[in-house]
Formats: C-alpha cells, structure tokens, sequence
C-alpha cells in the first residue's frame, strides 16, 4: 500500500526541524578532545559541551572537585575587560576562543556559555584554561553564583578594575566577600590589578579576606595591553613554586602590545618583556588579608550616621527562627546592615532586589498598581520575608527564617512592630 501524501509530508517537516546531526569521530582522544581531565565534551574546534541537571554553578563546581584542574579566571568589577582581555590575547596567539555550553539535560536547553582560551601546560602535561567570568547567564543571582565558583576553584584569580570606583563596585565587592568565607572557596591566590587611572588601587579598604589568601596588589596599568604581562609572570611563579612577586612595571602612557602573533606559548607563562620592566619599581610581595568581618555589622550605613541600623537588625535576629537578615538599597543593592550566618548580606540584598523588582513588573503587567510589594513566601525549609521599610522609602528588610522553628504570621507582625516609628522601634533606627 503506497504511503499517504499527508504521512510522507509529516514525516519530512519531522526531519527539517532537526538540527542537531550525528557527529563521526575519529577515535576516543577526537571525541574527548585529547584532554579527560577536561570539563565539558568537545563537539567542533571552538566549543564543548556540559549537559547538567542542576544550575550551572552546581554543576561547575561539582566538575572542578572531580577533576581539579588548573586554570586561571579573569573577572570584572563593572564591564566586560575579562572577556576583552581574553579575546585580544586570542587574536594575538591567534588562538580561537572556546565556549563552554552548559545545557539541560534531556532538553538541550543553554543554560549558560563561559568563555576560555586553552593555552600550554607544563612538559607532556594537560593544556591551561583561561577563563573569563563574564557569562552568558539569563539570571544574574545564577551569572554571580558561576563567577564566584570559577575564581574560587582557580588556581589564580585575578581581578580587573578598570572603571570602578568604590560606590559603583561595592555590591559586586560585598557578593565576592561572602563567596570568598564559604568553606567551597579552594583559591589562595588572587591577583589585584586596577586597569585605568581612575580604578580602585588597593583592595585592603574595600575586600577583607581571609588569612588564608594571599593578594597580590599591582600597580595601576594605563590598559588592557599591559595587563597580560603581569598575569603570566605571576602564574610562571606559582607554576615554579617560586616565592610569588610582581614583575616590574613601567607607568608608560601606552599600552604595551600582547604576545605576537605567530609566537610559540611557553609551557609557562611568559615573564613581562624587557619595554615593560624600565624603569623598575620594587616588586609588591605577598600579603595576607585582613580577617572577615563580625557576624552582625553595619556594613555600610549612611556616612553621618554609622551603624543606624545596628540595633534595629540585631532585634530582627533575635526572632526565634531567624537564621539571616540584612536591611538593603532596593536600588544599589547596597547591604547597610545585617545578621546571621547564611545567606551572605550580597546574596540577600542582590536576590531581594530581583524579587522586588520581578514583583512590580508583574503587577503592571496585570495593569496593577504595584506600589511597595512585601512578600512572604514558604519553601520547603525555610521562610523568605521581603519588608519595605516604610519610613525609609527605598530600603527593605530581606530575612530568612527556619520554618520548623518560626511561625510565618507571628514574625510578621513582630517585624511590623518593629518598623521605625512603631511601639518597638529600637530608638537608634
């Protein structure tokens, strides 16, 4: 019996909308791109791929303490230099960049692509990654999250300043501090490095780590051409078991070129070159950080009144069930206070601001007015609790809450009392 025209047709339209095709490789090493320490499976010259069943972050982080790779990760404080750097140093190698697509299983689904340039490892060892920490992430908590398991499994972090000032860097700054206490952070070594005149010099003000991690602050870069020799130097260091010191640096008004084209990668990073290190200034050595900061702090409050809140969120912790709570800029995300232990005041400040903001586009959406939303939501565990301080417009309370100990209608009412201007206001809030 001949096929039905209408059954041929489906079955055509069937194989058009397919488009991933069956790839042949040659052998094992093809198909596992030489590397089986490497993360994500490579699928063409320029990209790999990572199919997962949790967010990216989980999934990275579960990748580098199985295989614990080496690697570096550039990240930025405000822009995209990492990712500039990373492609300039590319183009001088003329090396492709590679892309790591990380998808859902099952669906094929991007949830995030991360950008690196493989360089050469040691003698007969396995190639370098370096990584830039600006993704590609549809959800900025996620994008964060992803940043911080990249620096905090480098065996270099290093920092780009270029363009912020302490205002403007502050939220990213305070998301680093906490990623930076959590017991998953592995790095010990992070790279400092102010690209511009107008970038933040020095971190001791504005990034108090741990003791266990030792910061290398380099002197300001005019740009991004200067900034490769400084990296390579201090990771042919680390490679060596060297004391770790800066290379030498020169303030010369024009951006020292990036490795030339058509030049070998040496199975170390190379030292900076001889127009960089005249005139020499003495190398920075090592430093270790200043502790974190107490468990509950006015992190940044109002400059003619610090620590107004003080009292305030130290009476929001004293709810029972109360695990953390921070008072934040809606706007800024900015943390003015905060108490308890886990979520960090930047995860807090930066996920309430989100919902707060997901709340009022909702309510337009439905031709709602959305004036100040205040939420309480149930999980499986916990409490959320998202308070718009009345008297303060443009500040809330994001609070975190142990469901099996705290009753979600009674903390509720407790916070409302405590709202400035109320009966049991504390007098300095």
């Amino acid at each position: 019996m001949p096929n039905r025209p209408d059954v041929e047709d489906e079955w055509a339209r069937t194989r058009a909308e397919t488009v991933l095709q069956t790839q042949l490789m040659g052998d094992k090493e093809a198909y596992l791109g030489g590397q089986n320490h490497a993360i994500g499976r490579r699928i063409n010259a320029e990209q790999h791929e990572l199919f997962v069943v949790c967010d990216p972050s989980e999934a990275m982080h579960q990748q580098f303490e199985l295989r614990t790779p080496d690697f570096l990760a550039l990240h930025d404080l405000k822009g995209a230099d990492s990712l500039r750097l990373l492609r300039g140093l590319a183009r001088a190698l003329r090396r492709k960049v590679q892309k790591l697509v990380i998808r859902r299983q099952g669906f094929g689904v991007a949830l995030a692509t991360i950008e690196f340039v493989e360089l050469p490892g040691p003698a007969d060892g396995p190639r370098v990654r370096l990584y830039s920490t600006f993704t590609d992430t549809p959800e900025p908590a996620e994008r964060n999250a992803l940043a911080h398991v990249l620096l905090g499994h480098s065996r270099l972090a290093v920092v780009l300043t270029g363009g912020a000032d302490g205002a403007t860097a502050e939220p990213t700054l305070l998301r680093l501090r906490d990623a930076m206490a959590e017991p998953a952070w592995r790095n010990h070594q992070l790279l400092w490095l102010p690209v511009g005149l107008e970038s933040l010099s020095s971190p001791a003000h504005h990034l108090p780590m741990r003791g266990a991690i030792q910061v290398h602050t380099a002197p300001p870069v005019s740009d991004l051409g200067q900034a490769w020799p400084i990296i390579s130097s201090l990771w042919n260091q680390l490679r060596t078991g060297e004391s770790p010191q800066l290379a030498p640096t020169a303030p010369a008004p024009t951006a020292a070129p990036l490795p030339r084209p058509g030049t070998a990668v040496p199975t170390r990073p190379a030292p900076a070159p001889a127009s960089i290190s005249a005139p020499a200034v003495a190398p920075l050595p090592l430093r270790p950080m200043p502790a974190t900061r107490a468990p509950v702090a006015a992190v940044a409050g109002s400059p003619d009144q610090p620590g107004a809140w003080r009292e305030y969120i130290e009476a929001c912790a004293s709810i029972p069930g109360m695990l953390s709570c921070c008072v934040f800029d809606l706007a800024t995300e900015r943390t003015l206070a905060h108490a308890g232990s886990r979520p960090g005041a930047a995860a807090l400040a930066s996920s309430g601001s989100g919902v707060f903001r997901t709340l009022v586009q909702v309510a337009r959406s439905m031709g709602l007015p959305p004036g100040e939303p205040d939420l309480a939501v149930t999980l499986a565990e916990h409490h959320l609790i998202l308070h718009p301080l009345p008297q303060t417009p443009g500040l809330a309370l994001h609070a975190v809450l142990d469901s099996h100990v705290a009753n979600l209608t009674l903390v509720r009412m407790k916070l409302h009392r405590l709202d400035p201007g109320q009966s049991d206001a504390p007098t300095a809030a």
